[in-house]
């Protein structure tokens, strides 16, 4: 009863779980096809900011830990902010002047404890913007109770992507919530 004959979307004999497998293949096809192309367009971005010699700051730490909020304030952005896990999904950058001339200030996405980034696409542009940075502004939730093992857990993640040597500042967030 499934199955259908005729001319049009489904061939002979073709079952409707055949049909939906073939259809999500060909979107799974797409997606990557498009991520691919986003993926080669950041790159090329990057290739261009160190052609120019424009110093890159991202901003990295656990999730929720405010950097959204801190990159708001720093570029005068709207990029999405809220109390929540993974509110950012995807690095955004802006260029500020600063004295000594511009930078490039990225916003990332959090990191998680034991959360396989590197199989992870939403995390590859992450992971690439805090490897290629020339600074990276560790923001830490200072009302965390678990502050201590959260900054330990984010640079063993930095350590894991080969972005443990890129220089550190710790950014204490949130002390009005002490």
């Amino acid at each position: 009863e499934r199955q259908k004959g005729g001319i049009g979307l489904r061939g002979p004999g073709e079952t409707q779980l055949e049909t939906d497998r073939r259809l999500l293949r060909n979107r799974i096809m797409q997606i990557l096809s498009r991520l691919e192309k986003v993926s080669k367009q950041r790159e090329q971005g990057r290739r261009s900011r160190a052609k120019a010699d424009i110093p890159t700051v991202s901003l990295v730490g656990y999730t929720n830990a405010g950097k959204s909020t801190l990159f708001n304030q720093i570029t005068e952005a709207e990029v999405y902010a809220a109390n929540q896990l993974f509110a950012t999904l995807d690095p955004t950058l802006r260029r500020i002047e600063l004295p000594g001339g511009g930078v490039v200030l990225a916003d990332t996405v959090g990191f998680v404890r034991e959360l396989p980034h590197e199989l992870i696409a939403a995390f590859h542009s992450t992971l690439q913007e805090a490897r290629d940075a020339d600074l990276l502004l560790h923001v830490v939730d200072a009302h965390d109770p678990r502050r201590d093992e959260r900054i330990e857990q984010v640079r063993g993640v930095l350590r894991g992507i080969g972005a443990g040597e890129v220089r550190e500042l710790l950014v204490f967030n949130k002390i009005d919530l002490l």
